[in-house]
């Protein structure tokens, strides 16, 4: 079933196996982040800001040579958390209800791994998958959502 969501399921797996946060996540965990080596520093900063225009969070990117870094501007206005914090819940029950969907024929998803409104997950017995997309376009595909775990 996922043929269609198989390169990004894969890519997303890779990059997490890579920076197992994610520098976006690392940006929001600490606040600032540095680009890793041997990527494009602009590349990297424009996906920085791709993301934190998607949630609406301002941030500051440099370019410092072959490296780059991102950091949170601090002026961001206080009724923009109540509605991250409304984007994040509704994320977290699209999320719940796929693994409850998954449960439900068996599966024991492990967690979820993001990339930008994508998600993936896989189930620890059999390694069926689950794909989803959350947002404006949402996308539910997978096999941990429509076989059962054998």
């Amino acid at each position: 079933m996922l043929d269609r969501h198989e390169e990004r399921f894969r890519r997303i797996l890779s990059d997490y196996l890579e920076r197992p946060a994610g520098d976006y996540a690392e940006l929001l965990h600490r606040g600032q982040v540095s680009s890793p080596e041997g990527v494009d520093p602009e590349a990297w900063r424009r996906q920085i800001r791709r993301q934190a225009r998607q949630d609406k969070i301002r941030v500051i990117t440099r370019r410092d040579g072959a490296c780059a870094f991102a950091m949170l501007n601090p002026s961001l206005p206080a009724e923009l958390g109540a509605e991250l914090m409304q984007r994040a819940l509704a994320r977290g029950l699209t999320l719940q209800r796929h693994a409850e969907t998954s449960r439900g024929l068996g599966h024991d998803p492990i967690g979820w791994l993001r990339s930008d409104d994508e998600y993936v997950s896989v189930c620890s017995r059999c390694g069926a998958r689950i794909y989803a997309r959350v947002g404006a376009q949402p996308v539910e595909d997978g096999e941990a959502l429509s076989d059962p775990c054998p």
